[in-house]
């Protein structure tokens, strides 16, 4: 098992530095490499991430930016032109909390100390293979600041440490699959409309972290997992009833 964990993360890793570079490798083009790694990428998902994770997370992000809409709208200690600044804060925060959550739900494993940037925390939630963190972008397909959190994670890795026993398993090991929830909101002003989610993908960095080498729509990952099979309704019928013979007397079947 070991060994094929180790050969199906070093074939992550050249297929994902084979899209940053669109290099060939014996004939492959781009392309081919590009849906090889999607591919891999895929099916470790499936493999570590529950279903239900996906689809609550889009259900959920749905709830938190209208949440932190409202809060900030309703605050009368914000100056107006410094509203769409603390919705930023106010939904990052939301956000955070939102996957630690799902994480716990869903039997995912997180740490808070581990990515530490402008000397703020975040949330960073893994299971097997996979792993995850969370950022607000200006437009679907933008590297934000926090791609870079792989070169931080990989650095904070290499650290020497005690083990304490206040992190989860498997916290210090580099993921495989490390990828971020990019989301955005439909617009950029502060009005209600413009401020209700727009998009959320979860999108891998390539190995230099200057660009996606894939983006996952959330639907496209539910589409990847293997159709629930339905359950037969149960056939209703009346139980038998075996037909009083004339004459009895219903107690003993004796006339």
């Amino acid at each position: 098992m070991a060994n094929i964990h180790a050969c199906r993360a070093k074939h992550f890793k050249i297929n994902t530095k084979m899209c940053s570079a669109g290099k060939t490798l014996k004939g492959w083009n781009r392309m081919d490499a590009y849906e090889l790694l999607k591919a891999t990428a895929s099916g470790m998902i499936v493999r570590d991430i529950p279903m239900a994770f996906w689809s609550d997370l889009r259900a959920l992000t749905v709830i938190a930016y209208a949440d932190a809409f409202a809060e900030v709208d309703a605050d009368k200690t914000v100056l107006p032109d410094q509203k769409i600044d603390d919705l930023l804060q106010r939904r990052h925060f939301k956000m955070e909390k939102l996957i630690v959550d799902l994480a716990v739900r869903h039997g995912l494993s997180h740490s808070m100390s581990l990515i530490v940037q402008n000397n703020r925390r975040h949330a960073y939630v893994f299971k097997g293979d996979v792993a995850m963190t969370q950022s607000y972008v200006q437009a679907i397909g933008m590297m934000p600041q926090p791609a870079k959190f792989r070169e931080r994670l990989a650095n904070s890795m290499d650290l020497p440490r005690l083990d304490l026993g206040d992190e989860p398993d498997g916290a210090f090991l580099m993921p495989t699959l490390y990828g971020l929830i990019a989301h955005n909101p439909v617009g950029r002003r502060f009005r209600a409309d413009e401020q209700k989610l727009g998009m959320i993908q979860f999108c891998l960095p390539a190995a230099d972290c200057r660009a996606w080498a894939v983006e996952f729509a959330i639907a496209e990952i539910l589409d990847a997992y293997p159709a629930t099979p339905k359950k037969d309704a149960p056939k209703r019928s009346m139980p038998w009833k075996t037909p009083k013979r004339d004459g009895d007397t219903g107690t003993d079947g004796k006339k």
